[in-house]
């Protein structure tokens, strides 16, 4: 599955995620939420909203950009960065489909990062895919690891670069969970990132809804 993913910063006033609910059928994304962060929750938030959108395949993309970008399309206002992605759900598939059939809201932990220097796209890629489920060679605890993993991989781009090399999502059905995975990333992972892996990053506690 195909996600566009949008990532806004504090200026943006009107987040714009429901542009595509008027889209043609054809066009509209399979699933649309917008992500809020929770401030209150993992303070200095980077992003104040996230919205992300599916689409079957890359041509499903490209009729949803051709009627964004036409007279008849709904404008995203306000600032926000885009990244489109592979997503690769890495733990909790039976979880995040019964998330989807009920919809509504859910807690979410996201980690928005560009990679180290040193790396290409694809081997960092590679590297963070064998990662998942620990940070260098310590293993995240079971209570941080959430219901469900998934790691998105920006999609090669023919012109220029995306503005950030991965987005993961972690999901939680208690705030508790959440907090202690929040936690434990500030004992064990410095503001700099991974070294050999992660470049920069930022950590987004956020209330994630179905539109």
């Amino acid at each position: 599955m195909i996600k566009r993913i949008r990532l806004m910063d504090h200026t943006t006033a009107d987040h714009g995620a429901a542009a595509a609910l008027p889209a043609p059928q054809d066009v509209r994304p399979v699933r649309t939420v917008l992500c809020t962060a929770l401030p209150d929750v993992l303070p200095g938030p980077r992003f104040a909203a996230i919205s992300l959108q599916w689409f079957a395949d890359a041509a499903h993309l490209t009729r949803f950009a051709s009627w964004l970008a036409s007279p008849d399309g709904a404008a995203e206002p306000g600032s926000g960065q885009v990244v489109v992605v592979r997503e690769h759900p890495l733990r909790g598939a039976e979880w995040l489909e019964r998330r989807w059939r009920e919809g509504g809201a859910r807690l979410k932990h996201m980690a928005i990062a560009r990679r180290a220097e040193h790396l290409t796209p694809d081997e960092f890629s590679d590297r963070w895919r064998d990662r998942a489920g620990r940070v260098g060679a310590v293993a995240i605890p079971a209570r941080a690891r959430g219901q469900a993993y998934v790691q998105n991989h920006p999609l090669p781009k023919s012109e220029g670069t995306w503005p950030f090399d991965a987005v993961n999502e972690v999901y939680f059905d208690d705030l508790d969970g959440l907090r202690e995975r929040i936690a434990w990333f500030a004992e064990h992972v410095d503001g700099t990132g991974e070294d050999d892996l992660v470049g920069e990053h930022w950590f987004v506690a956020v209330r994630e809804e179905v539109l």
